[in-house]
């Protein structure tokens, strides 16, 4: 009797500890907006994400997405906030007012993009 309770606790903890550590790489690779707010963060983006910066940028939130530009026929990141908005390429360096942004990579999945304050 005692066996077979100590077989099922184990099967079960076993099943449990799987199933912990079967999270979605999504869900592990999410960016830490948070962490943008004063301005200087380097974050990786798969789809679009916004978050609020210090008012010292004059701008109450900052979107970032990756974008296709039929013009130059590739991937681009575009960074916008009220009223003002900027496309970089990979390697290129902009601003909004005040927030320093560069481009570091663009991938057929997304972006790495790193704000400077």
């Amino acid at each position: 009797m005692h066996r077979i309770a100590i077989t099922a606790l184990a099967l079960t903890t076993a099943a449990a500890t799987a199933s912990l550590t079967a999270t979605p790489a999504s869900a592990a690779a999410k960016p830490n907006l948070r962490a943008c707010y004063d301005g200087k963060c380097t974050i990786t983006i798969t789809k679009p994400v916004s978050f609020r910066v210090a008012s010292r940028y004059h701008l109450s939130k900052v979107r970032v997405a990756r974008v296709y530009n039929r013009y130059y026929d590739r991937y681009m990141v575009h960074v916008s906030g009220p009223g003002v908005s900027v496309t970089l390429g990979e390697g290129a360096r902009g601003s909004l007012n005040s927030l320093s942004v560069r481009v570091l990579s663009i991938t057929g999945k997304g972006a790495k993009v790193r704000f400077l304050g």
